[in-house]
């Protein structure tokens, strides 16, 4: 990938953060990494490209609710799971707050 163009640190978080939609509470899969803009999550399903989202990001102790676009999507290498990228839509101010909590918390 010699044309990376991130600007943000993206933070591991180890499958700990859940992804729910929130319309329905299925389970989408497990946050790989997040940072303030975005996520990258990993789910037994491929979902759909520039769709929009009303998400519960879940972790001991802490519930972020988000509507986030789904910008690209990935099989993995096994083929069973597929990798998703979501950008964050206007969080309001307290879930933004809970966002910077979670990153911190798991870039400690």
């Amino acid at each position: 990938m010699g044309d990376e163009k991130r600007t943000l640190k993206r933070i591991a978080v180890n499958n700990d953060v859940f992804v729910r939609d929130r319309s329905d509470g299925e389970l989408l899969g497990k946050v790989a990494n997040i940072h303030m803009e975005g996520f990258m999550l990993i789910g037994p399903r491929t979902l759909k490209e520039d769709a929009l989202f009303p998400l519960l990001l879940e972790t001991e102790g802490l519930v972020i609710a988000s509507n986030a676009e789904c910008l690209w999507t990935s099989e993995t290498g096994s083929g069973d799971q597929s990798w998703a990228g979501f950008g964050f839509l206007e969080l309001d101010p307290e879930e933004e707050r809970k966002l910077a909590e979670m990153v911190k918390r798991f870039d400690a």
